[in-house]
């Protein structure tokens, strides 16, 4: 790869990171003067509005049932709410942005390196991300 295809790669990479990030704003602070508000299936539409979405991980939008389906409130969360699918944009592109070079000094091995990078870091991020959040931080019990 040569030095302006990877500065290519990484601004595209931020760009995309940037614009998750813009969506995941929108739906969670301001949904209603969106144009995610204005999409016509109710479905859809209730996928895109995080006030209402973050309960598509449980059966029957009732928390008190349970997650929807094994690893809805966990590893699959991304699928369940357009939040957490473009967190998982967002971060993977921050992911692949930082792993890329540090692969690319390595030299050889470039895609399996990265690939590695990218898997570990969401391995160690969720695992300690649900650490804290479910056991660390929690006083009470859901």
């Amino acid at each position: 790869m040569s030095i302006v295809s990877i500065i290519i790669t990484l601004i595209i990479l931020l760009i995309i990171a940037a614009i998750s990030k813009a969506v995941m704003d929108t739906v969670d602070f301001k949904f209603n003067k969106s144009i995610f508000s204005k999409i016509k299936s109710e479905k859809k539409r209730l996928w895109f509005n995080q006030s209402q979405g973050w309960k598509n991980k449980y059966k029957n939008s009732d928390p008190e049932q349970g997650p929807a389906f094994p690893g809805s409130t966990t590893v699959f969360v991304f699928i369940t709410d357009a939040w957490h699918f473009f967190q998982i944009i967002m971060l993977t592109c921050y992911q692949i942005a930082y792993a890329l070079p540090i692969a690319l000094i390595i030299g050889q091995y470039v895609i399996p390196i990265t690939i590695g990078i990218i898997l570990l870091s969401k391995f160690f991020s969720g695992t300690v991300f649900e650490l804290f959040w479910d056991k660390i931080f929690m006083i009470e019990k859901d």
